[in-house]
């Protein structure tokens, strides 16, 4: 791996502990987004500047060992395949087949947020110039995982541009010689700078919530909502909900404003027909940050479908979402 040491955007390897961590760095303004290849591609933090000063936007881990253990109470910026969220029991059935998952969310008796978020990828390809960098990693899966016998690459493409900001390309290729069923979601959690989102500003453009039961499975029910429908406080409100976004020229934009600081951060997701057409939020006890999980299908997908992608042989699926400020 070679870096021009002349180009405004680097690519720096960093110490995390016994892992590594991969820093995407404009050098002129501070700005960065540190990436753990070691923990499934997690994104574990965002700095962007606010005013004069490098402000940290996401809640991450603050050493390889809080990751390692901490990562499946928390799953923070973590990569969520072949299905976001929850599947009921861990059980599915495919093409005739009945599987069962791993059931990792014991008190639920459910499996969640898939099955590479601890697994280590592969970087692949840097590129630095001086008006962007760019990581690539992949995670190459023979077909014997539990509950989920199909071959596939799993590839993400981070970028940061002195325009576009922050952005996260995922290709999936099915190397199966049958279908492929396939879900993905990202688990970010983020402050923008506050020490409680309470006094954060939030919006996102729902269509529907999707009711859930008591263990937060879709009970095929949904209904419209608007609370956020335009910039209003957090202030106290719960929630661990998943929302079937408005389709808005091919794009779905979510505001989350410090106004303390006047930092406006603008979380895309592509969205249409196979893309990340459903968003997840979850504001966790401590109230200290806030999940936003672009996702491209229902909790519980690979039994209701909804949103489900079916990857033929040979075929691969993209879809991207990201990050600006102001």
């Amino acid at each position: 791996m070679s870096r021009s040491t002349k180009s405004r955007f680097q690519v720096l390897t960093l110490p995390f502990g016994a892992h590594l961590r991969y820093e995407l760095t404009d050098t002129t303004t501070g700005e960065s987004v540190s990436i753990l290849p070691f923990l499934g591609g997690t994104i574990n933090s965002l700095r962007v500047q606010a005013g004069t000063s490098l402000v940290e936007t996401i809640d991450g881990y603050s050493s390889s060992k809080e990751a390692l253990d901490k990562l499946e109470s928390s799953f923070k910026g973590s990569n969520l395949f072949p299905f976001p969220n929850r599947i009921a029991g861990g059980q599915y059935t495919w093409d005739t087949q009945a599987l069962q998952l791993p059931v990792n969310f014991h008190h639920e008796n459910n499996a969640i947020h898939g099955l590479v978020y601890n697994k280590q990828f592969t970087v692949t390809e840097t590129k630095e110039e001086d008006s962007r960098c760019t990581l690539t990693v992949s995670f190459e899966a023979n077909g014997r995982d539990k509950g989920f016998p199909f071959s596939y690459t799993l590839s993400h493409e981070y970028s940061l541009d002195w325009q576009e900001g922050f952005c996260c390309r995922t290709r999936i290729n099915n190397n199966s010689k049958t279908p492929m069923p396939a879900g993905h979601g990202w688990h970010p959690y983020f402050t923008a700078g506050a020490d409680r989102i309470d006094e954060l500003l939030f919006s996102f453009p729902a269509h529907d919530i999707l009711e859930v039961n008591e263990v937060n499975i879709p009970t095929g029910r949904t209904f419209p909502y608007d609370n956020f429908g335009s910039p209003v406080p957090v202030a106290d409100t719960r929630l661990d909900s998943c929302f079937l976004l408005e389709d808005t020229n091919r794009h779905a934009t979510v505001l989350l404003q410090n106004t303390r600081i006047n930092l406006t951060l603008r979380l895309w997701q592509e969205t249409g027909p196979g893309k990340y057409n459903y968003l997840q939020v979850y504001t966790p006890p401590h109230r200290k940050s806030i999940a936003i999980e672009p996702m491209t299908c229902a909790p519980n997908a690979l039994n209701n479908k909804k949103g489900l992608i079916t990857i033929p042989s040979g075929e691969s699926v993209t879809f991207s979402w990201g990050i600006k400020t102001g």
